[in-house]
């Protein structure tokens, strides 16, 4: 298994603009990689916050897969190169692993990248995109996801970006907070929502840009609006969370402009890639404008809270890659049993070892001892 790799490590939000897919355009461009002959199997990861690919076949085909997304995304390839990371084999697997769980995440032990992953994953399933292989790498790498959010506290703590951008509104000091939320019935935006209603002082009005999932608590704190109406209710917020897919901003700096009318405290938090909220906003009157780069740095703060269910998880996540890796190697030599047997059948026990002895390093030989002197 081969992937290639952009995320909030190598590359800032403009960077990684071009490379943030929509559904869409995810499922054409898996279609296009499943139509290059160096390609077997594929899955294609498109988030906020990293765009990876996936693929089993010829090996070594780093260059023509960063090509491919290159042109894809309308992007000069060698400027790609700057920011992409490379994966092959145990890596890979390792990566992918790393990735599921929420452990190379912004936001350590975060939840949503498990369903991402899930997503692209049952994606090029119901596609007919995968073998053996990525099917059983796969579902290894949820499996451990599971696992670990049950036997450790890296989930029971979790915080994700939704939650910090949550944080920051209840931070202001006016009471009670109004807050416009663009892009409520996303993922993303769902969860803010959630963490907005758990404190009773806030009143959310909620918009979004498809008109669908509109959201309903009962408590009365949630007021739906049109989208195209949404400029008429930043007079009355105290602040402006959006969390949309829409590849134009949701809010201009000109429109912000003429739609307020008095110069009060306000917090302008973009949670999307490419950016929602248009940068000259900052330059308002009275506005703090926030993107995902911020929330990065105080991720780090919180992981850093957070090193003992990481060392745990870490633990976990290592048994399992090691678990799977024998299990790829033992199906990839099913075709080579009967050979063996007819070559080693009447083989003595100890020319085997000695054998063994020779062509192994001495940590795997020490293992093969020790699994024939048990029972």
């Amino acid at each position: 298994m081969e992937c290639i790799s952009i995320s909030y490590k190598t590359a800032k939000v403009k960077e990684r603009c071009p490379f943030s897919f929509s559904g869409e355009e995810a499922v054409r461009f898996l279609d296009v990689l499943m139509a290059q002959p160096f390609v077997s199997q594929c899955v294609f990861l498109s988030t906020c916050n990293r765009t990876e690919i996936y693929v089993q076949g010829e090996p070594n085909s780093f260059a023509r897969l960063e090509e491919l997304l290159a042109g894809y995304a309308g992007m000069d390839v060698e400027k790609m190169r700057g920011f992409v990371r490379r994966y092959q084999g145990k890596r890979a697997v390792r990566h992918l692993f790393f990735v599921t769980c929420g452990m190379d995440s912004m936001v350590v032990g975060e939840d949503e990248i498990l369903g991402q992953v899930r997503k692209a994953y049952v994606r090029s399933s119901e596609a007919g995109y995968l073998g053996y292989e990525l099917h059983t790498v796969f579902q290894a790498a949820l499996a451990c996801a599971k696992k670990i959010k049950t036997k450790t506290q890296l989930s029971k703590a979790s915080v994700s970006v939704a939650t910090l951008a949550a944080n920051e509104v209840f931070h202001l000091q006016a009471f009670p907070k109004t807050v416009l939320l663009i892009g409520s019935s996303g993922q993303i935006g769902g969860i803010v929502l959630k963490n907005l209603l758990g404190k009773k002082d806030v009143r959310v009005i909620a918009t979004t840009r498809t008109h669908q999932g509109l959201y309903q608590d009962g408590s009365g704190r949630v007021q739906n609006v049109p989208y195209q109406d949404r400029y008429a209710y930043l007079e009355e917020a105290d602040a402006v969370i959006s969390a949309t897919s829409s590849p134009h901003y949701t809010i201009t700096a000109n429109l912000a402009r003429q739609a307020v009318r008095t110069q009060k405290s306000r917090l302008y938090l973009d949670l999307a890639v490419p950016a929602d909220i248009d940068e000259g906003v900052a330059g308002l009157m009275g506005a703090t404008r926030m993107g995902l780069d911020y929330f990065a740095k105080l991720a780090r703060q919180n992981n850093l809270r957070r090193q003992q269910a990481v060392l745990d998880a870490g633990e976990i996540l290592e048994q399992e890659a090691d678990a799977l890796a024998k299990t790829l190697l033992f199906h990839g030599a099913q075709d080579r049993l009967g050979e063996w047997k007819n070559r080693y059948g009447t083989y003595p026990l100890e020319k085997l070892l000695y054998k063994l002895r020779d062509e192994l390093d001495s940590e795997a030989f020490g293992a093969v001892l020790e699994a024939l002197d048990r029972p």
